[in-house]
């Protein structure tokens, strides 16, 4: 079952259940080496003030390429630096459109940082532990990947349906940005974003997205989620019925070849802090916190 309706299962559960009844200056190397041709010049203009020779031509010629080399190899360091990086490469690899294969899973933690339930604590945790059926884990995704052929359709590729890999511009919207480079000469980009309470996905097909969360990765839309749970069943048992989804910590991590510019894997990771009450049968039932997490990973990338 892919992840875009195992949140709406979950809440289903919970709401038919009771779970959760409703479910800049320059640089001084730049400094020096302006010193030393203002040296060099004073030097030339006492002996010749106006003439230029072929060789002073050359040397300025060479160390203004040997500068602009540098400046290109520089590694990007800032939040803004390091998200200009993580777009670009994502965006080069859906125009490229390699073959890949991917996999989705999810799971559901019960320890008592991911699980708070502060009414009806029995009839809350049978009907979660039912909804953790109803996931994939890692060891089954493996087994039945997803698998993509080169030149072939990117629409799972993030950004998920749209012709871009990131649509996020404001690096204030990060949490956290690391450049690495690794010992095998490759590239590990990760990001993560800020907390975001019900994001909304970028429309499929557009380049506008409705929240920093659905401009890296796709969250579910809490408007689908609505329709699934209005109606039938659940209004009938249930009513009061409030939740809420907040994404924290969401990371994607890519790794690529810098010299040919090919990614090699992608990995995302997206954590959902479920909260909800309502009641049924004149019971209320409330839970303050239960994580969910969603993974997707890219593979096996061919160009």
């Amino acid at each position: 079952m892919k992840f875009k309706n195992i949140l709406a299962v979950v809440l289903a559960l919970v709401c038919v259940t009771a779970v959760l009844s409703s479910c800049g200056g320059k640089t001084p190397e730049a400094e020096t080496t302006t010193a030393a041709e203002q040296t060099t010049a004073a030097d030339v203009q006492t002996t010749a003030p106006e003439t230029t020779t072929a060789a002073e031509t050359e040397t300025q010629s060479q160390t203004e390429t040997e500068t602009a080399t540098e400046e290109e190899k520089k590694a990007p360091e800032t939040k803004e630096e390091i998200l200009a990086a993580y777009t670009e490469i994502m965006n080069r690899a859906k125009k490229d459109a390699p073959g890949f294969k991917e996999i989705m899973y999810q799971s559901l933690p019960d320890d008592a940082n991911s699980r708070v339930i502060t009414s009806g604590k029995t009839f809350v945790n049978a009907a979660l532990n039912l909804a953790g059926n109803f996931m994939t884990d890692e060891e089954s995704a493996r087994k039945k990947p997803d698998t993509f052929e080169k030149g072939g359709d990117m629409h799972l590729f993030p950004v998920k349906y749209n012709k871009e890999g990131c649509l996020l511009t404001d690096a204030g919207a990060l949490k956290d940005a690391k450049y690495e480079e690794l010992p095998d000469g490759n590239v590990r980009i990760t990001i993560v974003l800020n907390s975001e309470k019900n994001p909304e996905p970028t429309p499929d097909w557009t380049s506008k997205p409705q929240s920093r969360t659905g401009s890296v990765f796709a969250p579910l839309s809490k408007k689908e989620i609505d329709k699934n749970l209005n109606g039938g069943i659940v209004s009938a048992v249930f009513s009061d019925v409030n939740y809420s989804l907040t994404y924290h910590d969401c990371r994607s991590t890519v790794t690529y070849n810098p010299e040919t510019m090919r990614v090699i894997s992608v990995d995302q990771v997206c954590n959902v802090t479920i909260s909800g009450s309502g009641k049924t049968l004149g019971t209320t039932l409330a839970v303050e916190k239960q994580e969910l997490v969603n993974y997707l990973k890219i593979y096996d990338v061919k160009y």
